[in-house]
């Protein structure tokens, strides 16, 4: 099973993605982006609405030179950004990029600024709708209070925000492009008609640059630019995410800060040069709409008003809706109130978070306003101060995270991966404490509540911090999902000439999947290898015929076909959704026949012993008498083969069978007997389900409760929806607490006779069975404690009870054994051995096992990542390139591959990892070696038919006897 939650945006949206029967994703080019962004910058707004306050309150007429530097710090910004965004996917949210360079709880920290910052631009946007709106509807006679405009502004953005309908494309589009020809044709009057004078150069000279307060300059300036980092949101919208979305941010900025230069630079002109501030403190918000009226008549004046407004609106829907976003997102990760993390069964919107936005901004905007505060010089100048203080914090932090990311990293750049992140971060942080000392001025007043507000970004931040340490301390597999982040896919662009000519020959131990798996990547790699398998065909346990097969009639996969498979080989669409023993024995077949792999295994061959000898070699034996000896030795044995028998107390004394499961073959052998399964591990409640069938009476025995996950929820397979395989049908909304999930639909347990769980989900291997659950509770099956001892004819329990049985079944698991091997050979606690990775002795350098790991998903996908690990070294031995690095990582690193879980205290959990931990940790080990990731194209050059690796026409060495 594929454990985890359902998929969604690191912005709190569900992702959409191209299904079986599932929605086509929208693909979005650079343009397209770019028309987004500048739509959601609201160039009408930025103009009308922050440059005259930044007149007044920042560095008069110096603001066109305030865009321009504020344009050349987003722009470091953003090389930094795209030079991060090359190696890391990031769906929009910043946070997830400071997670990944500064850790967890700075990024959580980072999300509850950020959210603290859409959430007060929106209820500065709110003011300023009312504001604007009223003044145009003044301008025409009708006097009617703001208030009552931001009324219906909330009603119109709540409806947007419920339902998640985003002001369409088209719709921003038509509004960005009469935005644009309004001021356009403002700023062609206003040069017609002042010539030269429209261009005070006073506005670029240093006098006037630092003699009122940058600072202030410099945050209404970014204000007009806050919009632009929407780019990072249609991220993996795009063909291209890792090209186009650098694209996009370098075209918005410098698009939007060409036009608010020359824009500002007019009007600044056009109000009378140096004379400027003072009109635009007599005008305030009525400055551009003056203008309009002075150049261009009551035309130009109506088209300004009514665009005014209309702009407000639009980007007060959009932040609302990023606020909404953010508090979802937070939600769903557990670090703020869960009921924000659930998204309307129908719209899937984040309606509760929604909901919350919309509170806040009736809450503040109403009590501010019946206080009498004024809507634009009070109300959204303190609150979109604030907002703009935590965005440019949000970015300062990204740009530190970017730093520490790339540090250290063979393919970093000086510019965007050293200059541009510091000169963004040093920018936004100085601008960030110029506002903040001079918080005063940007308000116009003096009350000591209004200007502490900025230390209320400090207690956000702090609030972050503790709550993701508290997830930590409390719910540690949700603190390791948290904020997750993948690397962007690297594909292996080299010719077969251009890798090394490998000369050390490899010794493969059998063909099971992780044996195929491997044998296929040393063949495309062009590594040389013999390989033996002791069966007479692949198939591996899957086969019954297999000499220690397990297999019985009623086995099937624990995982669906949606997340199995090998990579380039999907099963196929005609298998079941969860395939039994019959369809993967012949997928796993038919995958050695498309990759040719017939060709290079030798079957009915075992190795029956293994020696290291000097220089890092193995003497390998086998079972024909002969001896060759190689340069490394890669065991793929199994971990299902060696039954794990244990004594029952009293066994010496019951006159019936005891027998372990891996004899058991199908459920008629219970015909006329009463039957007892011991232990209900996922084979075992099969088995018990097969006995309750078939036998005259069955019972089950469990030590400790256990959780059953359902095969399936709203008829679609479990992990396929939990991993965002599958899109859930409409009206369903899955819950990011899987404990939470999981009682919900199955319910208590405690009715059966089972004992209540006593662990989290996924705290141990998942018992993907809820048949066991319908026998249970149709009394075809009983469920019975510990066994205690058995007696001549029956079994005593751990609670008194005693039953009549004629077979008892141990579902004991298994034992990982290598027979060819000496076990002295490795270090091993509670039956496992302890490999580095779960795949390279720390002892013996050329010593490498696959499979012998385990982990809640499927694994044939795992199996690959695992064995380019192994090639990686491989790599490393034959060249020589930071093998020294290599070997010292085997000796002395020991991550947490648990991801801080407390799995239950058991033999078969000793190796136990988490999934998105190990996986993390694998995809970070490539991409410190610069290795290539493996996708469904990386073989398909092997497939039967293409040319062949050197490898692979290579004829198996027969001598090398000693």
């Amino acid at each position: 099973m594929a454990t985890g939650r359902q998929r969604k945006n690191s912005d709190g949206t569900a992702e959409e993605t191209t299904t079986g029967g599932g929605r086509a994703r929208r693909v979005l080019s650079t343009r397209r982006v770019v028309f987004l962004v500048i739509a959601a910058a609201a160039p009408m707004a930025a103009i009308a609405g922050n440059a005259p306050l930044a007149m007044v309150r920042g560095n008069g007429i110096s603001l066109p030179a305030a865009y321009v530097v504020a344009a050349a710090v987003l722009l470091c910004f953003a090389a930094g950004y795209s030079a991060m965004s090359r190696r890391v996917v990031n769906n929009g949210a910043f946070y997830v990029f400071v997670a990944r360079g500064l850790g967890k709880p700075a990024g959580i920290a980072t999300g509850y600024v950020a959210a603290l910052g859409y959430l007060s631009l929106t209820v500065g946007m709110a003011a300023v709708f009312g504001y604007f709106t009223s003044l145009v509807f003044a301008q025409s006679g009708v006097d009617i209070p703001w208030g009552v405009f931001t009324a219906i502004g909330v009603v119109v953005v709540a409806a947007f925000g419920h339902r998640s309908a985003d002001v369409s494309a088209r719709f921003l589009g038509i509004l960005m492009a009469l935005e644009f020809a309004v001021l356009l044709v403002l700023d062609v009057l206003v040069v017609g008609h002042r010539g030269a004078a429209a261009f005070p150069p006073e506005s670029f000279s240093a006098g006037q640059l630092f003699g009122g307060s940058l600072g202030i300059a410099l945050m209404f300036a970014f204000t007009s630019f806050v919009g632009f980092e929407s780019a990072a949101l249609y991220g993996e919208e795009t063909k291209e995410p890792a090209r186009s979305i650098p694209r996009a941010l370098y075209i918005s900025v410098i698009s939007i800060a060409v036009f608010y230069v020359l824009t500002a630079w007019i009007v600044i002109g056009g109000a009378g040069g140096t004379a400027a501030p003072e009109r635009a403190r007599k005008d305030l918000g009525n400055l551009v709409f003056t203008l309009a009226q002075q150049y261009g008549g009551s035309a130009l004046l109506d088209a300004s008003a009514v665009l005014l407004c209309t702009s407000v609106l639009a980007s007060w829907i959009a932040l609302h809706n990023a606020a909404s976003r953010y508090l979802f997102a937070l939600g769903w990760e557990q670090v703020a109130p869960r009921p924000l993390g659930r998204y309307h069964p129908a719209h899937r919107s984040p309606h509760v978070a929604s909901a919350l936005v919309t509170a806040v901004t009736v809450g503040v905007v109403g009590v501010m306003g019946l206080a009498g505060a004024d809507p634009y010089e009070v109300i959204a100048s303190a609150v979109v101060g604030m907002g703009t203080l935590s965005i440019v914090l949000v970015q300062a932090f990204t740009a530190l995270s970017v730093m520490v990311f790339l540090r250290g990293r063979g393919d970093r750049r000086p510019f965007s991966g050293v200059i541009a992140p510091v000169v963004g971060a040093l920018g936004l942080g100085t601008a960030f404490v110029l506002a903040s000392v001079h918080y005063a001025a940007l308000t116009g007043t003096d009350n000591v509540l209004v200007n502490a507000v900025p230390l209320l970004i400090a207690v956000t931040a702090v609030a972050g911090v503790v709550a993701a340490l508290r997830l930590r301390a409390r719910r540690p597999l949700a603190y390791t999902q948290l904020a997750g982040t993948t690397n962007r896919h690297r594909p292996d662009l080299r010719r077969a000439d251009q890798r090394p000519a490998y000369t050390r020959r490899y010794c493969i131990v059998g063909a099971g999947p992780s044996g195929m798996i491997m044998a296929r990547t040393l063949l495309r790699e062009g590594v040389p290898f013999d390989w033996y398998e002791r069966n007479p065909d692949f198939g591996g346990i899957w086969d019954p015929g297999h000499e220690g097969s397990p297999m019985y009639e009623s086995c099937h996969f624990i995982s669906s076909k949606y997340t199995s498979g090998f990579y380039g080989a999907p099963m196929p669409p005609h298998f079941p959704d969860y395939p039994g023993w019959r369809e993967i024995r012949d997928y796993i077949r038919d995958f050695g026949r498309q990759y040719d792999l017939y060709r290079h295994v030798r079957f009915g061959t075992e190795v029956t012993s293994a020696e290291p000898v000097d220089g890092d070699r193995w003497r390998v034996t086998l079972s024909d008498g002969t001896v060759r000896e190689y340069d490394g030795l890669i065991c793929c044995p199994g971990v299902t083969w060696h039954p794990n028998q244990v004594a029952l107390p009293g066994q010496d004394t019951f006159t019936g069978t005891v027998r372990h499961s891996a004899t058991f073959r199908d459920g008629l052998e219970f015909r006329g007997r009463r039957v007892l399964i011991v232990g209900a591990g996922n084979s075992g409640v099969d088995i018990a389900c097969d006995a309750a069938r078939h036998a005259d009476a069955a019972y089950l025995s469990v030590r400790r409760g256990y959780r059953f996950v359902p095969k399936h929820i709203a008829g679609l397979p479990t992990d396929a929806l939990l991993t965002g395989k599958l899109d859930p049908p409409k009206g369903l909304v899955l819950s990011s607490d899987v404990n939470a999930m999981l009682d919900a639909f199955v319910g208590d347990l405690t009715r059966l006779g089972l004992p209540a769980p006593d662990h989290d989900a996924l705290a141990s291997h998942p018992i993907m069975n809820t048949q066991v659950l319908h026998h249970l509770a149709h009394g075809d099956l009983v469920a019975k404690p510990d066994v205690v001892r058995l007696t001549a004819t029956g079994v005593v329990f751990a609670d008194g009870s005693e039953a009549e049985v004629d077979e008892i079944i141990l579902a004991t698991g298994y034992e990982y054994r290598m027979p060819f091997l000496d076990p002295g050979l490795l270090q091993w606690k509670h039956g496992h051995p302890q490999l580095y990775l779960n795949i390279f002795s720390r002892e013996l350098d050329s010593l490498y096992v696959l499979g012998f790991v385990e982990f809640a998903d499927a694994a044939y996908k795992r199996f690959e990542e695992m064995a380019q690990l192994i090639l990686i070294d491989i790599n490393a031995r034959e060249t020589g390139v930071r093998k020294a690095e290599l070997t010292q990582l085997k000796r002395t690193d020991t991550p947490d591959l648990r991801g801080g879980v407390k799995y239950i205290d058991s033999p078969r959990h000793t190796n136990y990892v988490e999934r998105s931990t190990y996986m993390a940790y694998l995809a970070q080990l490539r991409d410190r070696f610069g290795w290539h990731d493996v996708d469904d194209h990386t073989y398909d050059d092997l497939r039967a038919g293409a040319a062949s690796s050197p490898a692979a026409v290579e004829p198996p060495k027969e001598t090398s006897h000693v």
